[in-house]
């Protein structure tokens, strides 16, 4: 299943948040897993994932290539 890394990276850029802490504190991540998003070197968990939505509205159907 194709993640939609750039489709992520749209939603927290549209909601100002333009560096890992921001992003971290919006979700209640680590710092360090943020990086890891951003930079493409993870998914996001299950947990993160409903973090994510809650957050910035986009579903996980949406970031693994389903409905816009």
């Amino acid at each position: 299943m194709h993640f939609d890394h750039a489709r992520l990276l749209a939603a927290w850029k549209a909601a100002g948040d333009t560096t890992d802490a921001a992003v971290a504190r919006r979700l209640e991540i680590n710092p360090a897993t943020a990086w890891r998003l951003r930079n493409g070197v993870s998914r996001p968990s299950s947990a993160t994932l409903a973090r994510i939505e809650r957050a910035y509205g986009i579903t996980a159907g949406e970031l693994f290539g389903g409905a816009r």
